[in-house]
């Protein structure tokens, strides 16, 4: 039996539920649910050595983020349609998105767009803070983003690059054993993601390679997706932000 670790740790965190208005269905998000906080402050406390992103706990603020994320008008990924703010009870009521969640064995057309529609949110000041590929959804030839609570507004180019460390992590561990087996698939996939993202981005290239070439990068990479993918994954990035194979296909 396959166990998707990464579908296993979103069932452990879940903060959301389905609702039915009439024949409209809806999401309901409660940030001050326990599990929430659990999660963030695991998060919190894993990346603390390198402190790259400024993640926040507090349920409110994390709210007030996806809040602000949403209703704003950004280059990129489509977003859920926001219906209700609740800041007494800390709770958002969106729209429900229909489609398929990200795996490796989509075609290599989606993952070049999901590099390009990053590349284009972070030239306009924005990062995730939680690009784990299960918040993505493809529709319609378009991909949504369905969680955005620790969406900020930012020019810190650490930022971005954290964007870029917890996709591509979270892809390798959401189909570690399959990605074993057909690892020439699943490098396809990171190499077409890199290369929308270098496509569409407007930061410079010797900026972003100072940072996913820094021996601080490689660790957390080494770490966070395991052996061996973690090897073919770093080694795959070196070429690509070292300037070979970048951009010829």
């Amino acid at each position: 039996m396959n166990i998707n670790i990464l579908e296993v740790l979103d069932s452990l965190s879940r903060q959301t539920s389905v609702i039915m208005v009439g024949s409209k269905k809806l999401v309901v998000k409660e940030y001050g649910r326990e599990v929430g906080l659990i999660k963030w402050f695991m998060v919190n406390l894993s990346s603390f050595s390198i402190k790259m992103y400024p993640f926040v706990l507090n349920p409110r603020s994390r709210m007030e983020r996806e809040v602000a994320f949403l209703k704003t008008s950004t280059p990129g990924f489509s977003k859920p349609s926001l219906y209700i703010v609740d800041y007494i009870g800390k709770r958002i009521i969106r729209g429900y998105v229909e489609g398929e969640k990200l795996t490796y064995t989509m075609p290599l057309e989606v993952y070049r767009l999901l590099g390009e529609l990053l590349g284009r949110l972070h030239c306009s000041n924005w990062a995730i803070g939680d690009t784990k590929i299960s918040n993505f959804i493809h529709s319609g030839g378009e991909i949504y983003i369905i969680d955005a609570e620790q969406a900020i507004e930012t020019r810190n180019v650490e930022h971005f690059i954290w964007d870029l460390i917890v996709l591509i992590s979270t892809l390798a561990i959401s189909c570690y054993t399959n990605c074993i087996l057909n690892q020439n698939t699943y490098l396809d996939r990171l190499q077409g993601f890199i290369k929308g993202y270098l496509g569409s981005t407007c930061i410079p290239m010797e900026t972003l390679s100072n940072i996913m070439l820094s021996d601080d990068v490689k660790i957390l990479l080494y770490l966070l997706i395991p052996f061996p993918l973690n090897t073919a994954t770093v080694k795959t990035l070196n070429n690509m932000f070292s300037g070979r194979n970048i951009l010829d296909e």
